[in-house]
């Protein structure tokens, strides 16, 4: 299998690192509840949850149900507005603030605080 091409354009203001692991530690130590999805060629991941750890780059995500950590030293990170469905298929777009992760051989992690993964559309990614 080939992988995806690295990320080329990012859609959205690119932020420092340092400001993304401030946010971070913020959320993790105020429990924020964070939506969250994880999106690579071959697999999705939605949650619903807490920052449990955010060291050495490497972010840990606590569910109800699951845990999962992602290593994020080499990803490129945005800040900003997204649209999203709600209430997929039916209207209306909304939109919220987000934090992207875009990962190396396109892998995609996108965070909204308080807004849960059901709610966060994802676009379709070809095989």
């Amino acid at each position: 299998m080939q992988d995806r091409k690295e990320w080329q354009e990012l859609p959205g203001a690119e932020i420092a690192a340092d400001q993304v692991w401030r946010m971070f530690s913020d959320w993790r130590t105020g429990h924020k509840e964070i939506g969250m999805w994880y999106i690579s060629q071959l697999s999705r991941l939605g949650a619903f949850g807490t920052l449990s750890s955010a060291t050495n780059g490497t972010v840990r995500f606590q569910s109800e149900a699951a845990t999962a950590s992602f290593d994020l030293q080499e990803a490129r990170f945005t800040y900003g507005p997204m649209q999203t469905w709600p209430r997929w298929p039916n209207p209306p777009i909304v939109e919220v603030i987000a934090l992207h992760a875009y990962l190396p051989r396109g892998a995609w992690l996108v965070m909204v605080e308080g807004l849960k993964p059901e709610q966060i559309s994802v676009p379709q990614i070809q095989g």
